[in-house]
This record gives structure tokens, C-alpha cells and sequence, in this order.
């Protein structure tokens, strides 16, 4: 569906819609960009280019490296992100075979939003240890996206807070929440899952900020 050119413009039309916690991420990541020196940054499923845009704007001598598996999306990137001329390099690239992408290195910063729920467990590790060998000593590896929600037992409670933050599809059993992250090819690691990845790659990482099944995890080198 992300190969799609309709999808791909929908979706950039409402990348905000249904995930409360988005907005208030993507502005800490602003925030945390200052501690990033200038040069290379890499965005990890780039899709549209709005997170690219952001970066962009935030630093002056940041430069983006944006890879992304769909053709439609870069399309929109592409558009999105041709002002700014030579700070920007697009690659079509499977992040589930990342070690392919050319990528430049060393660069100061990771970035991956809404974009390694995707993978498998083993994919996921691939992709931090990727991302740990592309970054210089300090660099940060910045991860904002779906969490699994860890057992049955305690869908009830995600539920509530689903509903409260207006978050959508919130199904209302725990076999419809399986049956819609199998729907939309969903595999999200849980936030103990991810962080023993990022551990296992070598970084020094943490939960920042959690919020229910979306949260914002970092490492740095």
C-alpha cells in the first residue's frame, strides 16, 4: 500500500491524525536536535519528507540523507525537500536489508519515525547495529514509534488510555488489536524489547518518553 501514490499523499495529509503523541515527539526531537552537530543526519523510513523538512529548518548545517522503501513517498520527499538543493540525498532502500544503503559516514544523528515497527526482531537489531557503525563517537540514534503492548493481560489498560488520548483504531479486544497489527504489517517490539536491541548494538540508550504504545527511545554512541 506505501508504493501507492494515493496512499502516499493521504497519508502525508494526515500523519498526525490518530496518534496524539506524535506532535508533542517530533517537537522534543526539534528540541534535541540542538545537541547535534552539524553535517550528516540520516532519517530511516524518510517517507514524505516531513520530518527531513523539520530537521532542515531547525539546523542550518544540517544535512539529510533520507532512505525509504517507497517510490511514492520519495516522489513526495523530493518535492518537499528540494529547496534546500545539495543538503539533501533521497535513496529508495528496504530497511529490512538496510546494510545495502550506501549511507554517508560518520554522521551526528539517526533518525527513525514511525518507521521500525515494520521489522522483525532480528531486522530491528540489524538496523541499530547499522545505524551504531554509521554514527561518530557521541552520535545520537533517535527512534519515535509504536510500542507493543506487552501481554493480554494488560490490554485493558491500554485501552482506557487509548480512548482518553483519542487514539485510532482502538479495537476493543485483544484478538482485534492482533488481527490489526497483522492487517497492517505490524511487528512493534516492546519498549524492554527494543531498548536489549540498542543495548546489544553498543549504545547507551533509554526510554525518554513513554505514552501508552507510542514512545520516543534514544541512544547515543
Amino acid at each position: 500500500m506505501w508504493q501507492g501514490p494515493a496512499f502516499a499523499q493521504a497519508w502525508d495529509a494526515r500523519h498526525l491524525t490518530g496518534n496524539p503523541a506524535r506532535a508533542e515527539h517530533l517537537a522534543l526531537l526539534r528540541s534535541l536536535l540542538g545537541d547535534v552537530p552539524e553535517g550528516w543526519i540520516v532519517d530511516l523510513g524518510c517517507g514524505s519528507g516531513l520530518v527531513a523538512q523539520m530537521v532542515l529548518d531547525r539546523s542550518a548545517g544540517a544535512r539529510i540523507f533520507g532512505v525509504d522503501s517507497s517510490a511514492a513517498m520519495l516522489e513526495l520527499a523530493r518535492d518537499r525537500l528540494a529547496p534546500y538543493g545539495d543538503r539533501v540525498r533521497l535513496a529508495e532502500g528496504d530497511l529490512t536489508a538496510v546494510n545495502q544503503v550506501d549511507a554517508p559516514s560518520p554522521c551526528g544523528a539517526v533518525i527513525a519515525v514511525q518507521s521500525l515497527h515494520h521489522l522483525t526482531e532480528p531486522e530491528y537489531a540489524s538496523a541499530a547495529r547499522w545505524s551504531f557503525a554509521h554514527l561518530a563517537p557521541g552520535g545520537w540514534f533517535f527512534i519515535i514509534d509504536r510500542l507493543a503492548i506487552p501481554s493480554q493481560a494488560l490490554y485493558s489498560a491500554f485501552f482506557v488510555l487509548r480512548e482518553r488520548q483519542a487514539q485510532s483504531p482502538n479495537p476493543p479486544g485483544w484478538s482485534g488489536y492482533l488481527e490489526w497489527l497483522e492487517a497492517n504489517g505490524d511487528r512493534p517490539l516492546s519498549v524492554q524489547g527494543i531498548l536489549r536491541v540498542l543495548d546489544e548494538a553498543g549504545f547507551v540508550a533509554t526510554a525518554l518518553d513513554v505514552r501508552g504504545d507510542r514512545g520516543m527511545l534514544i541512544g547515543r554512541r
